[in-house]
């Protein structure tokens, strides 16, 4: 059913029922709000509808890549440690333990405040937890379609000052593949913003007879090849970690084993100290499976060296040797 459209304006006139105006108007087509065009009539006032709020983004906690790395360290003053290692030698149960000792509590005279990448860390986690219904701890592989990925950590001392840490992960293959065709080794984008590079020496393959020599060939290589090729000339400290110390030191002829890592280590130290590059050595047992009595290894020391206060710039002129100013020279004498 049509409604008819009004042809008074005035809504109180009953001109369009009984045809008489309401002002007296006779006849009716001399009154002013007589046969009004329908564009002049004002439509009533619409209901406006509440505005849509706007969606709010939610960090993803997921690991950071590169590019996120990179805008944190324009933010915050970020540590980068970088985990150089063939495959299986234990850099994402490293990674997963360091986070496992600061769930609960505090931890190699540190507190844990805070992290960008929490649900990252909470699935590497899940593995070695008793409610995965796994027999034995482990952590997942790291695959070599994974992309470069960092691990944040912000850590407390004592007196409130917060230090970040960004770990990098990566598979072992880029790495074995750096090692034989150094091509590669320009692509390794960590190398260049780590203060501190780890090399992780796997203490199981040390500890096999039919591996050992094969491996320990390699593992020289691998450090050969980056230092050769200046992937090492930024980083402020180098150290090699020998992992799975549990099997190292539980193998047959356990204190041969021992004897040997340690012999290999001080050589490796030595040989890279006089090619110029300042490197250390430590032994680490981030999840022991095969002797559980051993327990967990140098992983408080470790986190100690990483996290280490730095000392102030030297900010004092250096004399110059063999100066070519004779102001330069006094310099040197005084």
């Amino acid at each position: 059913m049509n409604i008819a459209a009004p042809i008074c304006s005035d809504t109180a006139c009953r001109v369009q029922v009984d045809g008489v105006c309401r002002l007296g108007n006779d006849p009716v087509e001399g009154c002013p709000h007589y046969a009004i065009e329908m564009d002049d009539i004002e439509e009533p006032a619409q209901e406006q509808e509440p505005p849509i709020a706007q969606p709010v983004p939610i960090w993803s906690s997921e690991a950071l890549l590169l590019e996120n790395l990179v805008a944190l360290k324009r933010q915050r003053q970020v540590r980068t440690i970088a985990l150089v290692g063939e495959q299986k030698v234990g850099k994402t149960t490293l990674l997963a333990s360091i986070y496992g000792a600061y769930c609960k509590g505090p931890f190699a005279g540190l507190t844990f405040v805070g992290s960008e990448t929490l649900l990252a860390f909470a699935r590497l986690q899940s593995f070695a937890l008793v409610s995965s219904g796994r027999g034995s701890p482990t952590v997942p592989r790291t695959s070599r379609r994974d992309p470069l990925s960092f691990f944040h950590l912000a850590l407390a001392r004592g007196g409130g000052e917060v230090l970040d840490l960004a770990i990098a992960d990566r598979s072992g293959e880029t790495y074995t593949a750096a090692r034989t065709s150094t091509d590669l080794i320009s692509t390794l984008a960590e190398l260049r913003h780590a203060d501190r590079v780890c090399f992780l020496l796997d203490g199981a393959r040390l500890a096999s007879m039919d591996s050992r020599t094969a491996y320990t060939r390699h593992f020289r290589q691998m450090i050969n090849a980056l230092n050769d090729n200046g992937a090492l000339a930024t980083a402020q400290d180098v150290e090699i970690l020998s992992t799975k110390f549990d099997i190292t030191s539980t193998a047959n002829l356990e204190d041969k084993n021992i004897e040997f890592l340690d012999e290999y280590q001080a050589r490796l130290v030595s040989d890279f100290q006089r090619k110029g590059l300042a490197i250390s050595s430590h032994h680490i047992c981030a999840l022991p499976k095969a002797d559980r009595g051993v327990g967990f290894v140098g992983l408080d020391e470790m986190v100690r060296r990483w996290t280490a206060p730095t000392p102030p710039p030297m900010v004092a002129p250096q004399p110059l040797r063999d100066a070519t100013r004779q102001f330069d020279r006094l310099l040197a004498k005084a």
